[in-house]
Parts: structure tokens; C-alpha cells; sequence
């Protein structure tokens, strides 16, 4: 069973978001699921095209809402989160259960956990780590300016690298890399950074975080 899930490229939040997604999908939906990624910009004109959607099920979360039938799990918290009207009267007559928008949370990571958390019974919170960086990072909620500009935290480190990905063409895939050799870093958001195939190459960025996200944060090896 293949799930398609697509997120916001070049962003921290879209990439958590899509790491804790995948978690919770196996986890409390379909375990056995084989997860595709990639990433979505914004650009002039149409955003989606159908071959995008060639999963069992299909996913986006922290972009826009594509009005497809194929698509059957979406989780926004961007005012914009409609191109048109029409976009969003699609979204209002769904009856799925399954995709989601709140504009008013500060980060999609956030949302998507607080959400399968309470309706499907999903524990976040092994990945407590990643949603707090996720909601500081997103909502701008930097302890101070010097924190914003110095960018001393691994976190922030970690921002500033999946923000310039060279991989313009955001077509991505899993690396599943083995434990790397050496101390483990004191931050478990860092530690799984490092199964992360930061390689400029067009597979790059999804599989930050989707390999040992599946495991506790604070019990990796």
C-alpha cells in the first residue's frame, strides 16, 4: 500500500509536518504503508497536477488544498489555505473526517499532532521536541533577536539548511541511512537529523526525520 504525501518544501515546519504525519500514519492508520514524498513550492499558476496524487491515498499537509478526489488526508493552518472559492467549497461538503485546516495554530507540525492525538489516539509524545521547534521556528516565537539572528541552536541550524535546499525540483525520496559513527549529539531533533541524506541532489529533503521519527526522540540509540 503506497501513501503519496506531499508537504511544503523549504520549510521546517513542512518537513516536520511531514515527519510527524508519516508517524502517525503508521503508527495508528496503516502500518504496513510505503511512504513517497514531495515537496511543494508556491509559483504562478496551477500548483497541482494529477500525476502528483498516485498513491492508495494521498496526503498534503502545510500547503494549499488541491480539490482532487484522489486526495484523502490534508492538514493546513494557513489563512491562504484556498486558491479559489470553489477550492474551499470542496473542502467545506467534505465528509472524509480526514483533512483539516485551523488558522489559527502557529505551526502545522503542532496541529497535525494535537489532532491525531485527540481524534485517532495518537501519542505525540515521543516527538514533543520536534513540535516545539516546529511552533517556535513557524510562529516566529524566538526567545530573542539574538537567538532569530545568531542561529546557535541545532534546530535553527537545521532550519537553515532544509530552507536552502538546492533540490528545486523537489522530487524526493526515503534515504535510510544507518547510525552514523561517533558521540550521539546531545539534541535527539539533531541525532535524527543525521539519517537525513543532506546531499544536493534531487532526492534530498523528504527523508529528514521519516526513518527514526518512528521511534521515541528520546530512545534512539
Amino acid at each position: 500500500m503506497k501513501l503519496r504525501l506531499l508537504y511544503h518544501g523549504h520549510c521546517f515546519d513542512g518537513v516536520a509536518s511531514a515527519a510527524t504525519f508519516t508517524r502517525f500514519y503508521n503508527e495508528r492508520i496503516r502500518p504496513d504503508a510505503e511512504v513517497e514524498y514531495r515537496a511543494l513550492l508556491h509559483r504562478p499558476g496551477t500548483l497541482f497536477d494529477l500525476e502528483m496524487f498516485d498513491g492508495d491515498e494521498n496526503a498534503i499537509v502545510d500547503f494549499k488544498y488541491a480539490a482532487s478526489e484522489r486526495l484523502t488526508w490534508w492538514f493546513d493552518h494557513h489563512e491562504s489555505a484556498f486558491l479559489t472559492p470553489a477550492d474551499e467549497a470542496h473542502f467545506r461538503a467534505d465528509k472524509s473526517g480526514q483533512k483539516f485546516l485551523d488558522s489559527t495554530r502557529k505551526s502545522c507540525t503542532e496541529f497535525i499532532a494535537d489532532v491525531a492525538s485527540s481524534r485517532f489516539g495518537f501519542n505525540a509524545e515521543p516527538i514533543k521536541p520536534l513540535v516545539q521547534w516546529a511552533h517556535i521556528i513557524d510562529g516566529a516565537l524566538y526567545e530573542s533577536a539574538a537567538q532569530c539572528v545568531e542561529l546557535k541552536g541545532p534546530a535553527l541550524q537545521l532550519m537553515q539548511v532544509i530552507e536552502a535546499d538546492p533540490d528545486d525540483d523537489s522530487k524526493n525520496s526515503i534515504s535510510r541511512r544507518s547510525k552514523p559513527s561517533g558521540a550521539r549529539p546531545r539534541s535527539p531533533v539533531v541525532w535524527c537529523s543525521l539519517t537525513w541524506s543532506t546531499k544536493a541532489t534531487k532526492d534530498s529533503t523528504s527523508s529528514f526525520l521519516t526513518t527514526s521519527i518512528r521511534k521515541p526522540l528520546t530512545q534512539l540509540p
